[in-house]
């Protein structure tokens, strides 16, 4: 494979960025709590497409990263569980799950 020059590889670092970027912004509010988990899956492949072009994506942007995929899990669990979850026949083991679910979705 013939080497990318210097200004081909940055501008393909910048693309890639810059869509990864992107899309973070757009998960700020995931309506379906059901696509939360392909959403996080998504944002995983963008880094991987980036990482296998031998795109070095920058610690900024790796960490926020993380963080988004942390929190759309979080959220997706918190979601799921107060779907399941019944107000009236709830006992004080799921209720303290949902609070703990709650906790961790604000803390991310």
């Amino acid at each position: 494979m013939m080497m990318l020059s210097e200004s081909e590889t940055l501008d393909l670092k910048l693309e890639k960025e810059l869509d990864i970027r992107n899309f973070i912004t757009s998960l700020g509010h995931v309506d379906n709590y059901k696509t939360i988990r392909k959403s996080a899956n998504v944002l995983l492949a963008k880094v991987a497409e980036a990482q296998s072009l031998s795109v070095h994506l920058d610690e900024e942007l790796m960490e926020k990263v993380n963080q988004c995929h942390a929190r759309l899990l979080s959220e997706r669990d918190l979601r799921n569980e107060m779907e399941v979850i019944h107000v009236a026949t709830a006992d004080s083991k799921s209720i303290q799950e949902l609070q703990n679910l709650i906790q961790d979705a604000s803390d991310k």
